[in-house]
């Protein structure tokens, strides 16, 4: 067990590299321009949480981190566009439902965009963080998002929770958003995605990434 000296060590530890990672995703992103560089930040963000929590060890953040980006530079992008694209159809289907008429056609097509909806926020959730743990197949990721959003409620219910919370002292206290940005929401996604993975699955982590558990 930590005592009190070494608990606050780890914990003013864990404050500098989310800190760390924010500016380096900020950095990155700009440095693809936005359009090719914000996916891949993101999901090196997400890759190097996950390897904090793995090591349970001091790791070289801004090292791991570009390996991380170059590494997923493709397939992140990929992934980051086919959500942008799913996102864009259901704002069309939005827009064609306020020009529609009330009647059965506009209530069957509003519910079918509500559940739609529904499930690519729940999609957006998850999504990321399978991707830096399971190697899989493009159309894979989404799917596994929804079944994992789906198959663990509470945890999808605890996970919105915590992400309302950083929202609201967002919201309290602007300059927490300058210093954290999205790494502090990103923390909460990858510690409840870890927790909501079957046991046999975590260990395929060292498929994506043998190097981070030998």
């Amino acid at each position: 067990m930590l005592d009190m000296s070494q608990w606050y060590i780890r914990l003013g530890n864990w404050a500098f590299n989310l800190v760390l990672l924010n500016i380096l995703w900020i950095l990155f992103s700009i440095s693809g321009l936005l359009i090719a560089g914000i996916f891949p930040a993101t999901a090196a963000m997400f890759a190097v949480l996950k390897q904090m929590m793995i090591e349970d060890e001091d790791i070289a953040v801004m090292k791991s981190f570009w390996g991380h980006f170059k590494s997923e530079f493709i397939m992140s992008n990929v992934i980051g566009y086919l959500m942008i694209i799913v996102g864009f159809i259901l704002y069309l289907d939005i827009r064609v439902l306020q020009e529609m008429e009330n009647g059965i056609p506009q209530l069957a097509l509003a519910s079918a965009t509500v559940v739609i909806g529904i499930l690519y926020l729940l999609t957006l959730l998850y999504i990321v963080p399978i991707f830096v743990h399971f190697k899989l197949k493009l159309l894979q990721y989404p799917l596994h998002a929804v079944i994992l959003a789906i198959a663990k409620p509470f945890h999808t219910i605890y996970l919105l929770a915590l992400l309302a919370v950083v929202a609201y002292a967002y919201i309290i206290i602007p300059a927490l958003m300058l210093v954290f940005g999205i790494s502090l929401a990103a923390y909460f996604m990858t510690k409840v995605a870890s927790y909501s993975f079957p046991r046999k699955e975590k260990a395929s982590h060292a498929e994506r990434y043998p190097s981070e558990v030998l």
